[in-house]
Formats: structure tokens, C-alpha cells, sequence
């Protein structure tokens, strides 16, 4: 890093794509995107996070990156926080689930383990044995 850098230098950024919710009171929520898929545009920001249906909105391009209106009603407005709540809450939910089958599995001793003691005890005896008869 140069303390004084010449003015010739590319400043290398990365594109941000950011969701506008428009509302119908006059306010606008931006909120910058996480996840785009074939479905929905995933946003998060302060006020809340939107997962807002794909076809409901209408992209435009900006010095910075994509910008995607979203024109709606309060109500519409709490439907998606609702929906990006309950995805989030689905995926904590996959990511914690664990099979309740192997975890079953484990409450019984393995045959191995069964033979490796059963062993032991055995070479114990034969050398408790050995040396009484002695």
C-alpha cells in the first residue's frame, strides 16, 4: 500500500445489487442482496430482510450495480420479512437436524468392542491361573 497514491491507479470494487422497496406512505427501504435465484431476490438490512418473488420486480443498472425496484404495500412489505424469516428459520433447521437413527445406533456396545473385553477378561483368568498353579 502507497501512502500517496498516483492518480493513474484502478481502485479495484466489487458490484453491490440492491433492493429498493417502494411504499406507498412515501418511504423506501434499500436493503443490499445476498442471494439471487430462478425465484426470488433475497435481501438484508437493518429494518429487516425481504425475500421478494423475482417477477415482481423490475431491475435497472447502476454505476454500482444492479438495482431492483420493488413497488408495494405495507402489506406486501411484512409478507416478505415473514417469508425471509421463515427461510432463515428453515435453513438453522437443516443446518442443526441431525438423524435421531444414528444417534439410536450408538446406545449399544459394537460386537468389537464386545470381543476386545471378553478377551481381556480371558487373558486376565489364564494369567491369574498361571501363576496360582505355581
Amino acid at each position: 500500500m502507497r501512502l500517496f497514491g498516483s492518480k493513474n491507479e484502478e481502485v479495484e470494487y466489487l458490484p453491490q445489487d440492491v433492493l429498493v422497496v417502494l411504499q406507498n406512505d412515501g418511504t423506501a427501504a434499500i436493503a443490499p442482496i445476498t442471494d439471487i435465484n430462478d425465484e426470488r431476490v433475497y435481501a438484508e438490512s437493518m429494518d429487516g430482510n425481504y425475500a421478494v418473488p423475482k417477477a415482481d420486480v423490475k431491475a435497472y443498472t447502476g454505476p454500482r450495480g444492479r438495482i431492483f425496484m420493488y413497488p408495494t404495500i405495507t402489506e406486501n412489505v411484512e409478507d416478505c420479512q415473514r417469508i425471509a424469516a421463515l427461510e432463515r428459520s428453515t435453513v438453522m433447521r437443516q443446518i442443526t437436524h441431525f438423524a435421531p437413527e444414528v444417534a439410536e445406533e450408538g446406545r449399544g456396545l459394537p460386537l468389537g468392542k464386545i470381543i476386545l473385553i471378553g478377551g481381556g477378561i480371558l487373558f486376565f483368568l489364564i494369567l491369574v491361573i498361571s501363576m496360582v498353579s505355581k
